[in-house]
């Protein structure tokens, strides 16, 4: 019986909740909610009543109030909810009683204070409720970015510049539009805009507060159709989807959503939708959720840029300003001057003093039959459009092909500016000197800075290691070797290598051999362990450690890295130039990536740390890709075809001097192309001197004559069509059937295989190259090369250029 009584006890209290939960859940009641607040402060006034007439009763009272219940009671309600009634007492009154009546009225002026001050919170609490369920932007015809993340202000940057270029393109107009940016965002407006004019401010102190007029912010689900609706998305241009900070399958699975969202019939739109996906594999599923929308891998890209940067850093930097609206040198299409009708392309490039001519794309009414400049010539039609490499909209259109003359006297300008610069036929010897790109072992040779076997060196491992691996396979040659340093483990690199190479269909790379290190990448001692001293180029990629690291503390790690390689290099700098006396680099190419805005910053500001190496802002190279894309959709696709060399479309190229310039001559740019157009069919970007830090694209005064030295290292960066790159071999048989031996003896991965041959166009896509199909794009325009000729199949409606 004691023992049934212990039991029952011992359950009571364990079913009995403790004094300390007890305790917990009552002052989490009171204080933690808005009613429990509401009757703190109820409690709080009976209290201050009940002590204000305690003290009255105890005071001794006056005539006129004295110490009963009701007159107590009314005194000090009186002094407590109005702080100027003890004025009111005659100053001859009892030092207490007048004590008393201060006393009373400071503390229910802070009560007072303290209730209305709570009623002010319930208010605001109320209208801005409503102001959140009720209220819309209005907007129409604008562009609505979705999402926030370590991009969007770089997206902006490309943004802010389409809009003033669009804006100096209407400023003669009577009534001129003003373009909107709206941006629907989970993150609250004033963090937003306190973000974006810190950005701008430290870029911009002058422009950035006008420049940011346009931009409207708006926090909310950018996947909710309601929060859809209350930015009119169905009315806006374009619709710009942006991944988030979280990781690559949350991101592109919360992109998704959105789409889903948009496809709604009640969020229904006809705008451009542009959705940045990380996965190649689910940007292929974007054009089936919505089909106005395309999705964007601009990574793939970046990542080819900044491989470039190392191992060809003229074609690398060319590129690199190419993608990007801001760096003042980008492709435009434009309508084929009235002047030029009937004009050969190869002869239009001296009529644009500010821009360059690299190809055309033909109307859809026109043959897609395969010409070569210089062979067989191409005259422009009315329906053609040039590409052109300019600075903006408006330059790239100006033509000077009258000199401000009558049409009359155009025939005469004509040959005064045609003919003394282009010497055709003149040297059959220079004549033979085509810059081969497609090399018998598969290597697509674009400069003689990746000649022979090269020794690259990538620290860091990146989730995306494995495309960078592939990328650097295709543009060097045979028993190249790749050095990788990381702390991630070996078996998990062999893993992720095994299940990318199987994906497309190799055993393993074709031309390089990869060795593994493991170790801390900012250590001294552990980058002293690699072959630096024959290393020819550095990649520095950015690597997540941990899983909550954010941009800025990655950025802090490379500039580390990059910072002690440059310093291990420097003491190692004897042994180096002895091995590099007759290599092509004289020293070893640093690239560090680079991602968020506020690092790009500080770089900007510090001399001596760009001195280490060369820097590749990653996050704003990709929104620049982005940007591109909805400024003109045309534009983008060509752009991504001439970046993507399975495409056959072309190839960006730097030429050494010696093969256009014989000793000393004195040339303008109008004078080295036209020898480029007659040697190789292609089309002069610019150079890169040796005297100068960087390459120049679409240089100024172009008819300015300029000293030449074939002994120099200056080189020419030429975009060349992809069909030229097999030309010395089918003029060689012997050549031509050698490297057809070595294509049978390769793998069927070949690059041979994907880059296709002159004769055959058609010639399938090696699965080793990915294709622009792996970005997302249909290959429906085909390219004739001319310096380019590009003919589409069909007018693309999305291609609203915004500088129009």
């Amino acid at each position: 019986m004691k023992m049934r009584c212990k039991c029952r006890s011992l359950r009571k209290r364990l079913t009995r909740p403790s004094e300390v939960v007890r305790q917990t859940g009552l002052r989490s009641r009171l204080l933690g909610t808005t009613p429990g607040h509401w009757l703190v402060l109820f409690f709080v006034g009976c209290c201050l009543q009940i002590l204000s007439m305690l003290a009255w009763v105890g005071s001794g009272g006056n005539p006129d109030y004295g110490t009963g219940l009701t007159e107590s009671f009314w005194v000090s309600y009186i002094l407590l909810v109005d702080i100027g009634t003890q004025t009111g007492f005659a100053a001859g009154e009892r030092g207490v009683v007048r004590g008393v009546a201060v006393v009373i009225s400071i503390a229910g002026f802070v009560y007072c204070l303290t209730f209305l001050g709570m009623v002010v919170e319930l208010i605001r609490s109320l209208l801005l409720f409503w102001k959140d369920k009720y209220s819309k932007i209005d907007a129409q015809g604008h562009w609505l970015i979705l999402g926030w993340g370590d991009k969007t202000l770089f997206l902006l940057e490309e943004l802010l510049e389409a809009v003033s270029s669009k804006e100096e393109a209407n400023a003669r107009c009577w009534f001129p539009h003003r373009q909107r940016i709206v941006i629907l965002a989970e993150k609250g407006v004033r963090e937003m805009q306190r973000e974006v004019q810190m950005h701008f401010r430290t870029k911009d102190l002058q422009g950035a507060y006008r420049k940011l007029r346009c931009i409207s912010y708006r926090e909310g689900c950018s996947a909710h159709r309601v929060e859809l609706m209350k930015v009119d998305a169905p009315l806006a241009e374009h619709i710009l989807i942006m991944c988030t900070n979280e990781t690559d399958i949350s991101s592109d699975h919360e992109a998704i959503r959105t789409l889903l969202a948009l496809g709604a019939p009640e969020t229904e739109t006809k705008a451009d939708v542009w959705t940045e996906m990380h996965n190649r594999e689910n940007a292929r599923i974007v054009h089936t959720i919505l089909p106005s929308a395309q999705g964007i891998v601009a990574r793939h890209a970046v990542n080819r840029m900044i491989t470039l940067r190392a191992l060809v850093p003229s074609v690398g930097y060319a590129w690199l300003k190419m993608s990007t609206t801001r760096s003042g040198t980008q492709l435009f299409l434009v309508p084929v001057p009235e002047d030029l009708i009937g004009l050969q392309l190869q002869d239009a490039h001296c009529f644009f003093p500010y821009a360059v001519v690299c190809g055309v794309k033909q109307g859809s009414d026109h043959k897609s039959t395969p010409l070569k400049l210089g062979q067989l010539p191409l005259i422009l039609e009315e329906s053609d459009e040039l590409v052109m490499l300019a600075s903006s909209k408006f330059t790239a259109g100006c033509c000077d092909a009258l000199g401000g003359g009558k049409r009359s006297d155009f025939r005469q300008t004509y040959e005064t500016k045609v003919s003394p610069k282009v010497e055709r036929n003149t040297n059959e010897k220079v004549r033979k000197l085509h810059n081969r790109v497609l090399m018998p072992d598969g290597q697509i040779r674009l400069g003689p800075a990746a000649d022979g076997p090269q020794v690259v060196l990538v620290l860091g491992c990146p989730d995306d290691f494995c495309d960078i691996l592939d990328i650097i396979d295709g543009y060097v040659s045979s028993s190249s070797h790749i050095h990788l340093l990381s702390t991630r483990p070996v078996q998990w690199r062999q893993t992720q290598l095994r299940l990318n190479l199987a994906r497309w269909g190799k055993l393993c790379f074709d031309r390089i051999t990869v060795t593994h290190h493991v170790g801390s990448r900012r250590d001294p001692a552990m980058l002293e362990k690699l072959p630096l001293d024959i290393a020819d180029c550095a990649l520095v990629l950015s690597e997540r450690e941990d899983f909550g690291e954010n941009a800025m503390d990655s950025d802090a790690r490379n500039l580390t890295i990059a910072i002690n390689l440059r310093y291990v290099l420097d003491c190692r700098a004897d042994a180096i130039s002895q091995h590099r006396l007759k290599t092509y680099r004289k020293k070893c190419k640093i690239v560090t990536e680079i991602q968020d805005p506020k690092s790009q910053i500080v770089l900007a500001e510090n001399s001596s740390v760009r001195k280490t190496g060369s820097f590749v802002f990653t996050s704003a190279t990709e929104t620049g890709v982005f940007a591109i894309a909805v400024s003109c959709k045309a534009v983008y696709d060509l752009f991504t075809k001439l970046i993507d060399p399975a495409t056959n479309t072309g190839h960006v190229v730097a030429a050494p001097i010696q093969k256009y310039v014989r000793g000393e001559e004195t040339l303008s740019f109008f004078d080295l192309c036209g020898r480029v157009i007659e040697k190789c069919s292609g089309t002069l970007l610019g150079w890169r001197r040796s005297d100068e830090r960087h390459p120049v694209l679409n240089p100024p005064e172009k008819d300015r004559p300029l000293l030449w030295q074939s002994h120099a290292a200056d080189e020419l960066i030429i975009l060349q069509p992809a069909t030229q790159a097999d030309s010395e071999q089918k003029h060689d048989p012997a050549k031509s059937e050698e490297a057809s031996d070595l294509a049978n003896r390769l793998p069927v991965s070949s690059s041979q295989e994907s880059m296709g041959s002159g004769d055959d166009l058609q010639t399938p896509l090696s699965p080793s190259r990915r294709s622009m199909s792996d970005l997302g794009i249909q290959a429906d325009t085909a390219w004739i090369p001319g310096a380019l000729n590009w003919r589409s199949e069909e007018a693309c409606p999305a291609g609203r250029d915004v500088a129009k």
